[in-house]
C-alpha cells in the first residue's frame, strides 16, 4: 500500500514539473531571444568527420544561425531538414530549453571505404549506402581503387564496408581493394606478396569466412609467400595460384 502511494506521489510530481517547464518555456519563448546552442554530436566510431564548430558553420552559412533570433521566431523542424541535409549528417533532432537554448542532437554518418577511383575521384562511402566529399577530412580506412563509379559505389559497396570495419580482422588485414573493369573485386592484403580475387559481392561473407580459415589452417603451415593469389569466387572453394617457377 505505502508503495503505491508513494509510485501515485512521484508520478504527480514529475508530471507537475512537466507541466511547469512547459508553461515556463511557452512564456520565456514571447520575446526572448535564443541564448546559445548545446550541441551533441554521437559520434561512437570516432570518426573526427563532425564536430561543433562545423555544425555551426553550416548554420551560418544556410543562413540558419538561431542565436540572438526570437525563440519563437525559430523553426526546429527547418532547423533539422538543414541539418540532415549536410552529406556528413545522419539524424538530428533540436528542441528548446527553459534556459532559452536550442539544444541539437545529432548523428553522423560512418565512413567505412576510402574510394580514389580511376576518374580520379576521391570520396568517401559511407554505413548508410550513401557517398561523402572527401574535402578536408582524412581517415585511415580501406582504400578502393579501380572502376567504382560514384553514382553506384553506395549501394554497391556500403553493406561490404561496413561488414568489413566491423571485423577487426580484416579491418587490420585488407590494404587495398582493386575494382577490376569488370566490376571484380581483388584484394591486396597488407601481409603476403600474393592477390585475394573476390569477385563480385555476392555471398561476402562466406567468402571472407574461407578465406580467413586457410590464412588460420593453410598459409601458417605453406607459407604466406607461396601463391601469388587466392581465388575465392567458385563455392565452398579456395583456389591457390602457385607464383610461377624460375
Amino acid at each position: 500500500m505505502f508503495k503505491t502511494i508513494l509510485k501515485i506521489f512521484v508520478f504527480l510530481g514529475l508530471l507537475a514539473y512537466l507541466i511547469f517547464a512547459l508553461v515556463r518555456l511557452n512564456r520565456n519563448e514571447k520575446g526572448q531571444e535564443c541564448t546559445g546552442l548545446e550541441i551533441t554530436i554521437d559520434d561512437r566510431q570516432q570518426t573526427g568527420f563532425l564536430g561543433e564548430n562545423e555544425v555551426r558553420e553550416l548554420l551560418v552559412s544556410s543562413k540558419h544561425f538561431p542565436e540572438g533570433e526570437l525563440l519563437d521566431k525559430v523553426d526546429l523542424a527547418e532547423l533539422e531538414s538543414v541539418l540532415v541535409a549536410s552529406p556528413y549528417i545522419d539524424e538530428a533532432l533540436c528542441f528548446k530549453t527553459v534556459e532559452g537554448k536550442i539544444s541539437m542532437h545529432i548523428k553522423p554518418r560512418v565512413p567505412v571505404l576510402h574510394v580514389i577511383n580511376d576518374k580520379g575521384e576521391d570520396f568517401y562511402i559511407d554505413n548508410c549506402g550513401t557517398t561523402m566529399p572527401r574535402g578536408h577530412h582524412t581517415s585511415d580506412l580501406i582504400v578502393m581503387t579501380g572502376n567504382v563509379p560514384r553514382t553506384t559505389a553506395g549501394p554497391l559497396y556500403s553493406e561490404m564496408g561496413t561488414m568489413l570495419a566491423r571485423d577487426d580482422f580484416w579491418n587490420g588485414q585488407i590494404q587495398e581493394i582493386h575494382v577490376t573493369p569488370q566490376g571484380e573485386m581483388e584484394i591486396t592484403p597488407r601481409i603476403g606478396e600474393h592477390i585475394i580475387i573476390l569477385g563480385d559481392t555476392s555471398c561476402l561473407r562466406d567468402k571472407l569466412q574461407r578465406m580467413k580459415t586457410f590464412y588460420t589452417e593453410g598459409l601458417d603451415r605453406v607459407g604466406w609467400n607461396r601463391y601469388k593469389a587466392i581465388d575465392l569466387r567458385f563455392k565452398d572453394q579456395v583456389i591457390g595460384i602457385k607464383k610461377d617457377k624460375h
